[in-house]
């Protein structure tokens, strides 16, 4: 009586550890596909960003550029008689960290120079 216990136990056993292989093994097939698919979109990918790239790089010519600012832009040289006082031209570098102005600084008196004509 024992053993027919014992050999139902193994074959309950048995049965379980088959069905479990089973299922891992075609989990593992899927998720092989999905690795497989996601490589082939991500080269797909890739190869599209290699595409925008040079259209990109096409599209930034400054050739190109300077020929649609000029048919686009109405944009004239500056002329130097409308800077009134030299002052107000920031600085290109400065120094010291304590001559460095934060950034909006530097645009309000030219702003306010044009406000006021």
């Amino acid at each position: 009586m024992s053993f027919r216990i014992f050999a139902l136990i193994y074959m309950a056993c048995f049965a379980t550890l088959s069905m479990g292989l089973y299922l891992v093994k075609y989990s593992v097939q899927n998720i092989q596909h999905d690795v497989v698919a996601m490589k082939d979109n991500l080269n797909s990918e890739k190869e599209s960003l290699h595409l925008l790239n040079a259209e990109w790089a096409y599209l930034n010519r400054p050739d190109r550029l300077h020929h649609l600012a000029e048919a686009h832009l109405n944009l004239v040289p500056m002329d130097s008689r409308r800077i009134e006082n030299m002052n107000l031209i920031p600085a290109a570098a400065s120094t010291s960290p304590e001559d460095e102005l934060p950034r909006n600084s530097l645009l309000q008196p030219i702003n306010h120079m044009v406000e006021d004509r």
